[in-house]
């Protein structure tokens, strides 16, 4: 038999009401809905790989360097160098820690030459007067965390923190 009441006399005879259990329910449900939300947003921006916020610019008088700035571990990502016009040759630097989140998959166009010294990668290309030189490097990601790198062009070196996420 159930009565026609309100509150706790609405239910069934025999069954007891529970609102701490369920003011506890929604309290949970409300938290996931808000981390949900945050997850989706950051998703969105790039936060979380691909986007917006995934990427970053060092910037010198020779060019700029675009590399990434967050990305996913075990999956292909890519530097893009723009080197101004000129007549000298265009040098492009990482350090060695480089080589330890990224595996260098190609380089398009290829490097006239590659040179070490003092603990800095040089890859060189050919100057050309008349217009700007793109070149991309293919990478794959090899370990998540965190990485300092120092990369950029020329004597113009930076050390960004980039995360490559799990």
């Amino acid at each position: 038999m159930t009565n026609k009441g309100t509150g706790s006399d609405y239910l069934p005879d025999g069954v007891t009401e529970h609102r701490d259990f369920q003011r506890r329910v929604w309290i949970v449900q409300r938290v996931a809905w808000f981390v949900f939300g945050l997850i989706l947003a950051s998703c969105l921006v790039g936060a979380l790989g691909n986007g917006y916020l995934s990427r970053a610019l060092v910037e010198t008088p020779q060019g700029t360097v675009d590399y990434p700035a967050i990305s996913r571990w075990n999956a292909p990502d890519e530097i893009h160098i723009r080197f101004g016009p000129g007549d000298a040759d265009c040098v492009f630097t990482v350090d060695a820690a480089f080589l330890k989140g990224f595996f260098v998959e190609g380089i398009d166009p290829p490097p006239k030459a590659v040179t070490s010294k003092a603990g800095l990668i040089h890859y060189q290309f050919p100057g050309d007067p008349g217009m700007p030189i793109d070149v991309r490097f293919h990478l794959h990601t090899q370990s998540p965390g965190f990485h300092r790198i120092r990369l950029g062009i020329g004597d113009h070196v930076s050390a960004p923190l980039v995360l490559i996420l799990p």
